[in-house]
């Protein structure tokens, strides 16, 4: 189970105690209830405390964060005052001046190129014995010993300093050479395998530790650190933390800083308190980048304890900038260190990007069919639309038939209604002539006999007259109908071949011929049946006007059809 995960259960159990603890105090005596109670206000400091030290961590983590991006910053300034120590170097007139600038050259490369300190180390020991001081050359000597062993040549590193005359070191210079000679051991000890030989390097660690503590005065910084070094490393924690924390605001330098704060969290990690471990890494990470040095600790202790916690990005992030530190500085030992973390850390990073990856990718599979799927439902749904359209349009031009039908139809209904009403009345009318004629003609058969009879049977003047007044008839119910035919009619014709009725005439032979086509019979035989002419009459009348047409001549009886038709809106 992961640490993010204990944590947030250990957070669950806090917030559901008080509750269970609230229900069982309703059977408690007074004294009982006054004990829970005050067990609940502990429980609830604890609560909120934990709450607070978790907020902390994680703005501590974003600074760290930002640090770590702006560290150019840093690395900057710290190069920009190696600059400005190598150009008085060049300029250093006495060999005086060469051992002081060459020892804070080698000081400010100490942390931050191994190579270039370890030279430097070297330059300030030509000074020295240029110089010819014992003290100089001493102090050279450890300082060759100090970067010797953090390269790794732990031999030459007791080599240089065996051979430093302790006579001639003053107070400081003692205390510096116990602190190479504990740094040389320590080394040696962490690098050992061999149980009994690194029992025997820790030994002589922690005697040098002792030396330290006697050369130098309680309060001092060197004092503080190597105290709570000796008590952490004998599981004396508390004491290391009141010890660290006394003196924590006493000094404000932003490496010593880091130093306090490294120390700290190797005492709580010793008691086991994992949250403020990770913070006070994480001060002292913060602090390092700050210093503008490649050689540390604390991020690499804090990217194991992140990995192991579950956050697995920072982890990595971290872990891969101390290999890229420990690298550019050239510090084999931190190397090694770092080596032995970062595989577990990139493995298990990579495997998750893998994870990830693959996510990614089968969402990439989702999204691409998914989009397919759309793109095939988008075309099904345009071609069902196009379906739908043309069905409408359909419905619509069947509609505009249906009404146009409906009006044909409404139409003829009101053709026949009036042609069946006036044809019954001129059927009774013709019934009546016909009765007359026949008492005509027995009248005069009567008074004059057969040949007056068969003179007047062979006379046409009944039947014109007739004719006649038929056709009257038939003008005035077809005016009736369409009273504004002539005019409509005549619209559809050139101006030149326009119809010009004589006085008193309503309807003339051509367009009787169109009237009868106007009411549905288009039939030439018919129309030639009706008007007592021959076929070859009425087709020349209805060829002579049809070319006669504004418009399509081939058309001119479909507009001759909808003369007097009502629109949709009628």
């Amino acid at each position: 189970m992961s640490q993010k995960l204990v944590h947030d259960r250990e957070k669950y159990y806090l917030c559901l105690y008080p509750v269970v603890l609230f229900e069982s105090m309703k059977y408690m005596s007074i004294s009982q209830v006054k004990t829970r109670l005050c067990l609940l206000a502990v429980i609830a400091s604890a609560w909120f405390a934990v709450q607070a030290v978790g907020q902390d961590t994680a703005s501590l983590l974003d600074t760290l964060d930002m640090t770590l991006r702006e560290s150019h910053k840093y690395i900057d300034a710290r190069r920009a005052k190696i600059a400005g120590l190598k150009a008085e170097l060049a300029r250093a007139a006495t060999d005086a001046e060469r051992y002081s600038l060459a020892g804070c050259l080698r000081e400010e490369y100490r942390s931050f190129d191994i190579d270039s300190a370890l030279y430097f180390a070297n330059e300030k020991m030509a000074a020295a014995r240029r110089i010819g001081n014992a003290s100089y050359i001493s102090d050279a000597r450890m300082n060759l010993a100090e970067m010797s062993g953090v390269y790794g040549m732990y031999k030459e590193a007791l080599d240089y300093i065996d051979s430093v005359d302790k006579g001639v070191l003053d107070v400081y210079q003692m205390e510096y050479y116990y602190h190479v000679y504990r740094n040389i051991y320590g080394l040696m000890a962490d690098n050992c395998s061999n149980a009994v030989i690194k029992k025997r390097y820790l030994a002589l660690t922690d005697s040098y530790r002792d030396s330290i503590l006697l050369v130098n005065s309680p309060g001092s910084f060197n004092y503080v650190i190597v105290k709570a070094d000796k008590d952490n490393v004998h599981g004396r924690f508390d004491e290391a933390i009141k010890t660290l924390k006394d003196a924590y605001s006493k000094f404000d330098n932003i490496h010593g800083k880091a130093l306090l704060d490294y120390s700290l969290a190797m005492a709580y990690a010793g008691k086991g308190d994992t949250a403020n471990e990770k913070r006070h890494l994480i001060l002292s990470a913060i602090n390092d980048i700050r210093s503008g040095i490649r050689e540390y600790t604390s991020l690499r202790l804090l990217a194991v304890l992140l990995y192991k916690e579950g956050d697995v990005d920072r982890a990595y992030a971290y872990m891969t900038r101390c290999m890229d530190d420990a690298a550019a500085c050239n510090s084999l030992w931190r190397i090694y260190e770092v080596q032995k973390a970062f595989p577990v850390i990139n493995k298990v990073y990579h495997h998750k990007l893998d994870r990830q990856r693959r996510v990614i990718f089968c969402s990439l599979v989702f999204i691409i069919l998914l989009t397919l799927f759309l793109a095939v439902a988008i075309l099904v749904i345009k071609k069902q639309m196009r379906k739908v359209t043309a069905a409408r349009r359909q419905a619509q031009e069947a509609n505009v038939r249906l009404k146009e039908l409906n009006r044909e139809l409404s139409e003829s209904s009101h053709i026949k209604e009036e042609y069946i009403a006036h044809y019954i009345d001129q059927c009774s009318l013709y019934i009546d002539k016909m009765d007359k004629y026949r008492k005509h003609l027995q009248k005069v058969a009567q008074k004059g006999g057969a040949k007056e009879l068969f003179e007047e049977i062979r006379s046409k003047s009944f039947i014109d007259n007739e004719l006649k007044d038929f056709y009257a008839q038939f003008d005035d119910s077809f005016l009736n109908l369409f009273p504004n035919f002539v005019d409509d009619f005549n619209n559809l014709l050139v101006p030149e071949q326009r119809i010009r009725l004589k006085p008193g005439e309503k309807l003339n032979t051509e367009l009787r011929i169109f009237a009868l086509i106007r009411l549905g019979i288009s039939s030439s035989t018919k129309i030639a049946n009706f008007l007592r002419y021959s076929v070859t009459t009425i087709y020349n009348y209805r060829v002579r006007l049809r070319n006669a047409a504004v418009g399509d001549r081939e058309k001119f009886d479909d507009a001759v059809m909808m003369i007097g038709r009502c629109d949709d809106g009628d």
